[in-house]
């Protein structure tokens, strides 16, 4: 799953303006609209492929078609996925299926079992042709789940197409068959050429990380470092777009600056107006979000932190990821010990990327900060669980914490902060945690094309610091109180502590009554 993109470098990419700047495809024409890039349509070679038509939105169901050339056994099984990638829960995506049926190519209906709760095993006869079909109800109102309305048709596709069992790294094709009011199709995958509304996904791993939104949002490109993208907007209304694609421009660039090369050779912006939540995805995003008003200072900031989180999930937890975390299990839980890293530390980079991007200055980010601290350490779970145990368990407590489990967003930040300041303090504020990303970038993502374990994440960490790391991750592994102006205090600053009501505290970062030149340096260098 991890082959296919080229990886481009930041800097010169001249060559690549050659590329036809439109991505999004117009549900009428797979060429010369938006949705073709030049050299990015993959060649007809799968013999799976599926056909799903969005032209019922009536009925809130989609009608799958799967079609398999070249079947081989007497029995083959056919299997749902039970979650999907980014969103820790088990969604059981297979009770939304109804009215299976399967037949061998010359239309001879073939028996089948249902032999699990998200398992078709059906018998073959013999035949070299299988074509299988179902509906999948789709009323689901987050983002890792499909939905079937009036105005839009998404698909998550782990809740749509089912896979052969063993089968997992085929290449696959998909047809959408969309709503006659439906005008554009919007997602990451690659069409395929003089096939209208056909794309192709070299594998499973891939199909399932690339949402498919059909609707009639508007969509803009735009190209950043010679690289094309797209923002496709749901009902837009009045928003600024000139300033909103700058926006986005300023935010991608400050993002993809901390590895230094992108994973993808296109990448695409769902947005589909007020909903619940967002996700990322390998070359995409698929989010529930108004649009800014860039000339509200807040309102910015707040959408665009969400935008940049989701972005910078390209990198961290999809290409720089714990060993759990790809490729999936897609059957159950895949738990890792390291989410606090992978969505605490994606909530630390936000911050960091508005702050590079020119969209926060250092009061605000200190200030923001202090809240997650704030929030930390008033948090009833505080002592009851560590990082670590609140990322393995995340599969069964709520995402953001409770009064029984601590957020491994919250904590992660702090952690992931608390990283960032020790690996500058021990190197002379020479390197940082951006080199600890390019250096797990490279040796894992690029050259072993696997994630992490937890041993070889503390290793790489300790090979950026030059030094043992065993203080850090004591506070990663236990619930040990943190020594906030230890390390603070690498920066000049400090943590005020204040009395409120109901043994609440309030915590504020501020600066150290004195600092020398080196805590100066260390200050300037991060923030």
């Amino acid at each position: 799953m991890l082959k296919k993109f080229r990886f481009y470098k930041i800097r010169g990419l001249a060559w690549l303006l050659i590329l036809i700047l439109g991505l999004t495809a117009g549900c009428r024409v797979n060429s010369g609209h938006p949705g073709v890039m030049a050299g990015g349509a993959v060649e007809a070679r799968s013999v799976m492929s599926f056909t799903v038509s969005t032209e019922d939105p009536a009925s809130s169901r989609f009608q799958v078609v799967f079609r398999y050339e070249g079947v081989q056994g007497r029995d083959v099984e056919l299997k749902m996925p039970a979650w999907s990638p980014g969103y820790y829960r088990i969604l059981n995506f297979a009770a939304n299926v109804e009215d299976f049926k399967a037949e061998d190519g010359n239309g001879r209906v073939l028996t089948w079992e249902k032999s699990s709760e998200n398992t078709w095993k059906i018998k073959t006869g013999g035949t070299r042709v299988l074509k299988t079909s179902y509906k999948v109800v789709a009323k689901g109102q987050g983002v890792a789940e499909s939905q079937l309305t009036e105005k839009r048709a998404y698909i998550s596709p782990t809740g749509v197409f089912m896979f052969v069992a063993g089968r997992l790294n085929h290449p696959v094709r998909v047809t959408v068959r969309p709503h006659e009011k439906f005008t554009r199709i919007s997602t990451g995958l690659a069409p395929v050429l003089d096939e209208e509304n056909t794309f192709q996904a070299e594998n499973f791993d891939e199909l399932y990380d690339c949402p498919i939104y059909i609707g009639n949002q508007e969509v803009l490109t735009f190209n950043v470092a010679g690289l094309p993208y797209e923002l496709a907007v749901e009902e837009p209304k009045d928003f600024n777009r000139e300033e909103t694609i700058s926006v986005l421009k300023r935010m991608i660039l400050a993002a993809t600056g901390v590895v230094g090369e992108v994973p993808y050779n296109r990448y695409v912006f769902i947005m589909m107006g007020p909903g619940r939540g967002g996700l990322e995805h390998r070359n995409s995003m698929a989010v529930f979000s108004g649009l800014p008003r860039v000339e509200d200072r807040r309102s910015l900031q707040g959408w665009l932190s969400f935008i940049a989180h989701e972005f910078f999930h390209l990198y961290n937890v999809k290409a720089i990821r714990p060993v759990a975390l790809g490729p999936f299990d897609y059957e159950r839980e895949n738990r890792t010990n390291m989410l606090w890293f992978s969505e605490g530390g994606t909530v630390y980079y936000e911050y960091l990327i508005l702050k590079r991007a020119g969209f926060m200055n250092r009061e605000e980010i200190l200030n923001t900060l202090s809240r997650i601290i704030d929030r930390v350490e008033n948090s009833p779970a505080r002592k009851m669980e560590s990082a670590a145990q609140a990322s393995h368990r995340a599969w069964e407590e709520p995402f953001f914490g409770s009064e029984k489990t601590i957020s491994y967003y919250d904590l992660g930040a702090v952690l992931t902060m608390l990283l960032d300041l020790k690996l500058r303090h021990e190197t002379g504020a020479q390197r940082n945690l951006d080199d600890l990303m390019k250096l797990l970038y490279r040796r894992f993502y690029r050259e072993q094309g696997r994630g992490f374990t937890d041993g070889e994440f503390r290793a790489a960490c300790e090979e950026v610091a030059g030094t043992d790391l065993s203080e850090f991750f004591k506070y990663v592994y236990t619930t040990e109180s943190i020594d906030y102006d230890k390390y603070l205090g690498y920066a000049g600053l400090k943590l005020e502590v204040t009395p409120g009501e109901n043994g609440r505290r309030s915590y504020s970062i501020k600066l150290a009554d004195e600092i020398d030149g080196s805590q100066l340096r260390l200050l300037n260098s991060w923030l």
